[in-house]
């Protein structure tokens, strides 16, 4: 059952105040936590939206798979919540028509809770909503995290056409980077993860 809850602090398994402080070189968090980022060679070219669906889709559902365990996932924007529809496009459609099955305003400011599932049903859309919701070249809406209900492990989704992934527990991020879920990606560590040392 697809649910809509309005205080997404309680819902997470770690302190989004305290992951927030990763991007932060001013501050220093009291818990570690290592990223990488799976990303398209873009080399001289632009990456088309229906490349980057073609293979961030099949990426993201085996990593679903893998972590899921029976477990929720929660949908959120990054750091802070939006509204999740803040303009009337023609776009998005699965997320917008289930939005209006649920009777959930355009104007909803909280996170989505999904099965396994649930969240595999609507992937095209989730991983395309940060670039597809502006409809506008070289606009972005806000990127958006998807969290594991009982893991600090996250997905992030970014406008750039990339997926981010987070995590405290550095060997399950060394574990997911060897298994090659997608021989189309380039991993790329982020800054201070230093994941192999």
């Amino acid at each position: 059952m697809i649910e809509f809850k309005k205080d997404v602090n309680k819902l997470l398994p770690y302190d989004r105040q305290q992951f927030s402080y990763f991007f932060d070189d001013d501050f220093e968090s009291l818990v570690k936590w290592y990223g990488v980022s799976f990303q398209l060679s873009c080399e001289e070219r632009i990456i088309e939206l229906n490349e980057y669906i073609s293979v961030y889709e099949p990426f993201f559902s085996n990593l679903v798979l893998k972590l899921d365990k029976g477990s929720s996932w929660i949908v959120n924007h990054e750091h802070k919540d939006f509204k999740w529809f803040p303009n009337l496009e023609d776009n998005l459609n699965s997320l917008r028509t289930l939005f209006k099955q649920r009777n959930i305003q355009n104007s909803f400011i909280g996170a989505l809770v999904f099965t396994k599932h649930e969240l595999l049903k609507f992937s095209k859309d989730i991983i395309s909503y940060p670039y597809v919701l502006p409809n506008k070249v070289g606009k972005l809406y806000r990127d958006i995290d998807i969290s594991h209900g009982k893991l600090q492990f996250i997905i992030k989704i970014s406008g750039h056409l990339c997926i981010d992934l987070f995590s405290t527990d550095k060997e399950l991020l060394k574990e997911i980077i060897n298994d090659k879920l997608s021989d189309n990606l380039i991993v790329k560590e982020y800054r201070g993860s230093s994941l192999w040392t």
